[in-house]
């Protein structure tokens, strides 16, 4: 049970920390807020993999190669370009990021 109020409290900081850098001025404690809950996120599927409870596969791949859309979105919404909108490599970024919540729900399930 402890392992799951760390999740919980990763996904809290996390809108937590979203919600500071959007609403506020409290850029830097926001950042380091979402950082911080994407840490305790990062920890508890660690030691879900270390206990034997979850073992990696395809998931994490399609983990990756959403961040990777989703960051290379934010940042080209930054740059002067007229290849992609931007827009599209975010939401498909965060569709990934969500099909890779839903597949390690199953993961941890049937084990």
């Amino acid at each position: 049970m402890q392992s799951k109020s760390l999740l919980f409290a990763g996904i809290i900081l996390l809108v937590v920390g979203i919600l500071l850098k959007k609403m506020t001025q409290l850029e830097v404690i926001g950042l380091a807020t979402i950082i911080t809950g994407v840490t305790c996120k990062l920890i508890y599927i660690v030691l879900k993999a270390r206990n034997g409870e979850y073992k990696p596969g395809t998931e994490l791949f399609i983990l990756t190669v959403g961040l990777l859309l989703f960051f290379t979105g934010l940042y080209l919404k930054g740059v002067e370009q007229n290849l992609i909108k931007p827009i599209y490599l975010i939401v498909l970024g965060i569709t990934l990021k969500i099909i890779f919540i839903i597949k390690f729900i199953q993961n941890i399930r049937s084990n």
